[in-house]
């Protein structure tokens, strides 16, 4: 046998995964299996990373290099588009005789235990919510029966065990275990609009979210605020720019910003230390203020992604929102004042969408002061609000695949496959070819020449998909 634990991040194109907006897409470290793998290391046991994607390795190369490693376990950590090349892997490492046992851990296995396993016979154990503590008792030999937080199969019987704790003092986690993973400034690589520098990566400093979302997938981490210190945000911070050379961080948390004391002293420190890095982040508009605007641009912060998702009042109210169009709008001007770049993510095709709501997004998004625009498409994953009746409010066509919300897979009452296509175009179209965007986008290459090539091939890629009918690779 090899080591005791292989973590497998599926083998994914980006065309697979964004369609005809792959040249747009992220490839960043799966934070997610590298803080397992820490756990799992300090612990005292052999592990190590396969991260498909990264290594652009197709289903075969995958498969060969399980096999050539002979783990005690497999785990496989795959959220809803993912989940069938998953099974996949689980099926045929299974019929080659591979005797580790296999472990599928993520949002969809969270959200689905049960029908998981259903639908793939070949898997052994599945770890639901947070799998640190989880993935070391299992690796520790304890009673499968004794573990919270796992479903599994024993003698042909499936067995869902009571709800596992979440991690309550992130700071007790070691580091994300970035040396396992293939080099970090070479295979991976941030969509053109999130980075300034390179290289840049992305860090998860917090946990959960208190707000209430109706399209939002809560049950991996739960609907409570946790996060790392200052202190310990400012190690991350130190750790990849000291061993990984890093320029620029992406900060992937919900909502960044939601602690302001501990923003306010993260930043606080970066000026202390007078640290070489810039920096963007997603917030939320309604805990934005000018005095946190200023701040976090002293401290390197150069953008700030805003989830919108409409301009029409009476769809953030059906999304439960919790937020004010007009105070979006201003928030918005506020950051652009403060010199920070904004980007504003939406959706399209909302349970109630409309042509009217939609061209009010399209207004909303020409009118106020985005830097950048990013529209999907809205889809019902399993675990949210939405999910059990999303018939009753529309057509739902079921495919795991396509459920990577660039691919049109629910069209609202009132609207059409084609007209929800049709509109997800003209909003990409009448944003970005304007004057004033594409001064912007000049401006910006002339000042940051090392983005020009990325930002270019993916601009094209945007006008084919926007002008020439490009369809989506997934739908």
């Amino acid at each position: 046998m090899g080591c005791d634990l292989l973590l497998i991040n599926p083998p994914l194109s980006m065309e697979e995964i964004y369609g005809a907006f792959a040249d747009l897409g992220s490839r960043v470290p799966h934070l997610g299996l590298c803080t397992i793998a820490a756990v799992v290391r300090r612990a005292g046991f052999t592990v190590k990373i396969l991260d498909a994607p990264a290594l652009n390795l197709g289903f075969k190369e995958t498969v060969e290099f399980a096999m050539k490693e002979k783990p005690r376990f497999v785990g496989i950590s795959a959220v809803t588009d993912s989940i069938l090349i998953a099974y996949s892997l689980v099926n045929t490492l299974k019929s080659q005789s591979l005797q580790s046992k296999t472990i599928i851990g993520g949002a969809h296995i969270t959200a689905l235990p049960e029908e998981t396993f259903n639908e793939c016979e070949s898997l052994d154990i599945g770890v639901i919510g947070e799998g640190e503590a989880t993935i070391v008792e299992i690796l520790s030999g304890k009673n499968l029966r004794g573990i919270n937080g796992i479903i599994f199969r024993e003698e042909g019987t499936v067995y869902l065990t009571p709800p596992g704790e979440y991690v309550q003092d992130l700071d007790s986690l070691p580091f994300p275990a970035w040396d396992l993973l293939p080099q970090l400034e070479k295979y991976y690589r941030p969509s053109p609009h999130m980075y300034l520098r390179l290289p840049s990566t992305s860090l998860l400093t917090s946990r959960g979210c208190p707000n209430r979302c109706s399209f939002c997938v809560m049950a991996l981490s739960g609907k409570k605020f946790r996060a790392h210190s200052a202190e310990y945000t400012i190690g991350m911070i130190e750790h990849v720019m000291k061993n990984y050379h890093i320029r620029d961080i992406i900060f992937y948390d919900d909502n960044f910003l939601l602690d302001r004391k501990r923003a306010v002293e993260i930043c606080e420190e970066i000026i202390r230390r007078k640290l070489n890095i810039t920096w963007s982040c997603l917030a939320r508009t309604e805990i934005m203020s000018k005095d946190i605007l200023k701040l976090v641009k002293r401290a390197g912060c150069w953008q700030i992604a805003y989830g919108i998702e409409s301009g029409d009042q009476r769809i953030l109210d059906i999304l439960k929102k919790n937020t004010r169009v007009e105070k979006s709008e201003e928030v918005l001007r506020q950051t652009v004042e403060a010199g920070i770049r904004t980007r504003g993510f939406f959706m399209i095709g909302v349970p109630g969408e409309t042509e009217e709501s939609i061209e009010k997004t399209i207004d909303f998004a020409k009118r106020s002061c985005l830097n950048d625009f990013q529209a999907t498409f809205f889809t019902p994953f399993p675990g949210t609000a939405f999910y059990q009746n999303i018939n009753q409010y529309g057509e739902y066509t079921k495919n795991w695949s396509n459920m990577s919300t660039w691919a049109p897979v629910f069209v609202p009452h009132g609207l059409t496959l084609d007209k929800l296509v049709k509109y997800h175009k003209k909003m990409h179209r009448d944003f970005y070819f304007r004057p004033k965007i594409l001064f912007q986008y000049a401006t910006r290459f002339a000042t940051r020449p090392s983005i020009l090539l990325n930002s270019l091939k993916a601009g094209l890629k945007l006008f084919a998909y926007s002008f020439l009918g490009m369809q989506k690779g997934k739908a």
